[in-house]
């Protein structure tokens, strides 16, 4: 079936007779969908709070670097660890740790309060792109369907990133950002949308893994000039100074930049170089819990080629129309930066052996804006049977990651060794004996990182485990 748009006028639900909405419709999607994103929050707080440990873990002895160090906050906004920025993201994440004696579960609730916010906002995008809630006679604001938003922004296919090693610069507030940015697209006037847009282009640029947006905002304002150019009902001036502050943000992103590729083993090309599209169709099939390799490569290779399609379908829609969809342009937002990351992750990381480099808990935050772009292109599609089946279908597919862990990664695990090492240096206040009597190691490169001095900074100020709060 080809895809067809329905009309940007957000749809009447009301009585043929007296105009008037009907409630139910209008009310029982909302109870449902604030119903499902409570839930999947209270759970995502419960397990959080669960499995969360108050210790300073692994990679975290690194990017804290600059918070040890009272750095600016420049410095801190700027902080480089492995081949990403900290960006604002720890500048955050720097009040948060002040706020609570360095306590790594309120860091942890953090990240799922930002998660639980860019949910809200994707929700108020769906609205702004599909129809939206007005008073009087209201319009749909909400679908049944749309409980698939908050099962893909908290789902617990991503518990890594908020149990494991908890950084909210690698993916919770890029999801945040992204959802803002693409509002800020759909801002009226000119002066007031290109400046909101270069400004959350510069906070994702330097935001972990939100740096690919750098070059999805780059490809967009290309498109938007031509289309300037060729409608002339606005003026090229916009987009053409836009783009000069887009490509000045990215390039400043590499001022006092290190090539660092973050593992050992990279090297690029691979011996085998469909291991690169193996790789993203087994994070694609991952987000939805598939884990068995034959199983999760046809999916994940279907998921794969029809996100890449849609992508390349609301692109041409882009380049071919003079009056822009607000729906095209999100969509190839969302997809052209998941894909983007998913593409690079694919070439970092494939030397790490397959297809283990490709079921990776924490990656999943990054694809969050695919699925959701996938979610949006079905809604642009005609009201068929078939359509709701899909819909159906991609909401079904959703709810395991919003109900169970994800197969191959155990918080408990991460959870137990994380207590035993902290009760250990409680104890006897020595690493390597704590190392190799939990069999749990805190840090890789202990004395590289410089660890003993930052346990005794923590332990003369009582903070994080020297606190009392376990």
């Amino acid at each position: 079936m080809v895809p067809t748009y329905k009309s940007p006028t957000p749809e009447k639900n009301a009585d043929r007779q007296t105009g008037a909405p009907t409630r139910p419709s209008v009310r029982f999607p909302v109870i449902v969908v604030s119903t499902v994103l409570l839930a999947s929050a209270c759970r995502l707080v419960f397990a959080v709070w669960r499995y969360s440990v108050n210790l300073v873990f692994w990679d975290q002895w690194d990017f804290y670097t600059p918070l040890f160090n009272h750095a600016s906050l420049w410095r801190i906004f700027t902080w480089q660890h492995g081949p990403h920025r900290e960006g604002i993201g720890l500048v955050f994440d720097k009040f948060v740790l002040e706020s609570t004696r360095w306590n790594s579960r309120a860091e942890a609730l953090f990240m799922v309060a930002a998660l639980l916010a860019a949910a809200v906002v994707a929700l108020r995008l769906k609205q702004k792109l599909f129809g939206s809630v007005s008073g009087g006679s209201s319009s749909r604001g909400l679908d049944y369907s749309d409980i698939a938003i908050p099962c893909l922004f908290l789902t617990f296919a991503q518990m890594e990133a908020l149990v494991g090693e908890a950084n909210p610069s690698y993916s919770a507030i890029p999801e945040l950002l992204i959802g803002f940015y693409c509002l800020a697209w759909m801002l009226p006037r000119p002066i007031a949308r290109y400046t909101t847009v270069l400004l959350l282009n510069f906070l994702l640029i330097y935001t972990g893994f939100g740096f690919f947006m750098g070059a999805v905002t780059m490809g967009v304002l290309l498109f938007d000039l031509r289309r300037c150019l060729r409608a002339k009902s606005e003026s090229p001036a916009f987009p053409v100074v836009a783009l000069a502050l887009a490509a000045a943000s990215l390039a400043g992103f590499f001022y006092h930049y290190r090539w660092d590729p973050a593992v050992a083993c990279f090297h690029f090309p691979d011996a085998h170089p469909l291991n690169y599209p193996w790789l993203i169709a087994l994070m694609m099939s991952y987000f939805v819990g598939l884990r068995m390799v034959v199983v999760a490569s046809v999916v994940g290779s279907f998921l794969a080629l029809a996100a890449f399609a849609i992508l390349i379908w609301h692109g041409i829609c882009l380049w071919r129309n003079r009056e822009w969809s607000a729906a095209d342009r999100t969509i190839v937002v969302l997809l052209g930066f998941s894909l983007l990351f998913a593409a690079n992750a694919a070439v970092g990381r494939v030397c790490l052996g397959m297809p283990e480099a490709a079921q990776i808990s924490r990656y999943m935050g990054l694809l969050v804006p695919a699925f959701l772009a996938i979610y949006f292109h079905l809604l642009t599609w005609r009201k068929s049977m078939f359509r709701t089946a899909l819909l159906a279908l991609f909401v079904i597919a959703l709810i395991p990651g919003a109900v169970r862990m994800p197969n191959g990664y155990s918080p408990q695990v991460v959870s137990d060794g994380k207590r035993a090492w902290q009760t250990c240096i409680l104890q006897t206040g020595t690493i390597d004996y704590c190392d190799r009597a939990t069999g749990f190691p805190l840090h890789p490169n202990p004395k590289g990182t410089e660890l003993l001095e930052k346990l005794q900074f923590l332990q003369k100020n009582g903070l994080n485990l020297y606190s009392g709060d376990r």
